[in-house]
């Protein structure tokens, strides 16, 4: 019984639960600011995946053995700085937007506290176009904290990311 128990609560601690949500401090127990090793403990997982950028400051990592598929940890001087869902999934923000979620889901959900700005690869507009390819972002502290909607040209989210000023990044570190 007793080791029913533990394998119960280890498959808990590593599966992601519906009352995670993905804020600008974190996802779960998975908080920005945390080492590597933090992470890793607080989700029951190692994360693995490439080596630093050129400079030695950040990576970008997953879990093993695709324990969160879609979920990337960003780690920059060695700090959790942003935490990113590209899937459709469970994962959502307190305000229940996720992955496929649309422009006006977003709007209606964030409000006026929205920036928009161009995407960095896809066409804004052009006249097959339902929608701009953009970027949406709400600040919990202006620049520092928060939490960015890629839209893609369908008016749909395609990625969110959540953390510190590093969630303007146009991929993984750079």
């Amino acid at each position: 019984m007793r080791l029913a128990i533990g394998v119960a609560l280890l498959t808990t601690a590593a599966s992601p639960t519906p009352s995670w949500t993905l804020t600008p401090t974190g996802w779960g127990p998975a908080q920005i600011g945390m080492t590597r090793a933090q992470v890793s403990k607080a989700l029951n997982v190692e994360l693995e995946g490439d080596g630093f950028d050129s400079e030695g400051n950040c990576q970008e990592l997953v879990g093993a053995h695709e324990a969160f598929p879609g979920l990337f940890f960003m780690f920059e001087r060695g700090r959790l700085t942003r935490i990113t869902t590209t899937e459709p999934s469970v994962v959502a923000t307190p305000r229940g937007i996720h992955v496929g979620s649309t422009h006006e889901e977003v709007r209606k959900a964030y409000g006026k506290g929205l920036k928009a700005e161009p995407h960095h690869y896809e066409a804004a507009t052009n006249e097959f176009l339902t929608f701009p390819a953009e970027y949406l972002t709400f600040w919990l502290k202006p620049g520092r904290s928060g939490v960015r909607f890629e839209m893609d040209t369908q008016g749909k989210v395609e990625s969110i990311h959540a953390g510190t000023s590093s969630i303007q990044y146009a991929e993984g570190c750079a």
